[in-house]
């Protein structure tokens, strides 16, 4: 009796215990669904910004796009050098704003990123691999390391930056059938549908509302297993900036009357699944110009990127992003290169830390180039 008692209670251990360990031996590639997916350089996306920084305007019938990681290979290169960085002749209108650091390490959990700025001279792709392996066990899939031909000097300089979060949802939403209707398009969405069935009680006790005005008008936070996490969506007019945007729905936030969601309310949010590579084509030849004595004078912008990888259905929300700036020799530039929820109308989304004032990610919907349409359901 007492061996089979100890046989079961192994079982249920190991039951407890597998899922975790599973999660965790994941590499971050596998815990994206490739099917239906959007992989596409944001040049070919005639209506969608993606911006190194949260500045950017928000325009009628636009999409707006934002993460951090930019942001943070900017930070450890100013710390590498120990100034801001400047360029010679007239600067891309983007290096006075990511001057502005808006975006720091503080506003996301040690654990979930890698942030890397050294001389080649120091190894630094050594590093950038090193510094993978430590924080993620072999698990992170980077698809945007810098090459070493591009800076192949000891003088010559690499920032890089890595994020990865995964924030499941506690109970998965139901996979709502029926399209919603996103300007001219129909696309496929996950929520809490119109008719009534047992398991949607469960679903309401992740859906917040933070703030409802109308069917037009309401902000709602979904939780996740990740507590550190916020999921925050908001179909509200936009402000003139995807920043002044964030900062109007945060003070609803505050000086709302958040209450849980409950039978008979409708929810239903649109699915995305997108890999986006932006090539920051304004720094690409930009020449440095520093005072740091210990920092060679030629040095140019010879790479500038980001690879942002997003996922959002009815059983959660996913997130890879990486980045890296390469300054070398000044050679020429390469070339360019009840109430009623239903997100069918431009809408924000934000993920941020629950204890940081600046988001890590912020998707301002504008048009339906970036969602899952339905016959990809």
């Amino acid at each position: 009796m007492l061996c089979f008692l100890k046989k079961s209670l192994l079982f249920c251990l190991l039951v407890t215990a597998i899922p975790a360990l599973w999660s965790a031996m994941t590499a971050h590639d596998d815990v994206f669904d490739e099917r239906g997916v959007l992989q596409v350089d944001a040049s070919g996306l005639k209506n969608t910004c993606v911006s190194p920084h949260l500045e950017a305007p928000i325009t009628e019938g636009g999409n707006v796009f934002w993460c951090g990681t930019f942001q943070l290979a900017w930070n450890e290169l100013r710390t590498l050098i120990g100034e801001d960085l400047r360029f010679a002749g007239k600067e891309p209108e983007m290096v006075a704003v990511l001057n502005k650091r808006q975006f720091l390490k503080s506003d996301l959990d040690d654990a979930s990123y890698v942030a890397v700025a050294d001389f080649v001279r120091n190894d630094v792709h050594g590093r950038i691999q090193r510094e993978l392996q430590r924080k993620f066990g072999g698990r992170a899939s980077p698809k945007l390391l810098p090459s070493p031909a591009d800076t192949p000097r000891p003088q010559d300089i690499v920032a890089y930056s890595y994020l990865f979060k995964n924030l499941e949802f506690p109970v998965v939403f139901e996979r709502i059938e029926q399209p919603i209707t996103f300007g001219t398009s129909r696309v496929a969405c996950f929520g809490i549908g119109d008719v009534f069935k047992p398991g949607q009680a469960a679903m309401y006790g992740q859906v917040r509302v933070l703030d409802f005005r109308s069917a037009d008008d309401f902000i709602i936070e979904l939780r996740t297993k990740s507590e550190g996490d916020r999921v925050i969506l908001a179909r509200t007019r936009p402000e003139q900036t995807l920043r002044k945007t964030i900062v109007a729905v945060q003070d609803r936030t505050l000086h709302g009357n958040p209450s849980p969601a409950c039978e008979g309310d409708v929810l239903k949010v649109p699915k995305f699944n997108f890999d986006i590579t932006r090539s920051y084509q304004e720094l690409l030849g930009a020449k440095l110009a520093v005072a740091n004595r210990g920092v060679a004078k030629d040095l140019q912008v010879v790479a500038a990127a980001q690879n942002t990888r997003f996922q959002m259905d009815e059983k959660g929300v996913k997130l890879r992003s990486e980045s890296h700036v390469s300054f070398g020799c000044g050679a020429e530039a390469p070339p360019p290169r009840k109430r009623v929820m239903v997100f069918d109308k431009p809408f924000l989304i934000v993920l941020q830390r629950s204890d940081a004032k600046t988001p890590y990610f912020a998707l301002w919907v504008g048009n339906a180039d970036l969602l899952r349409h339905a016959d990809g359901n």
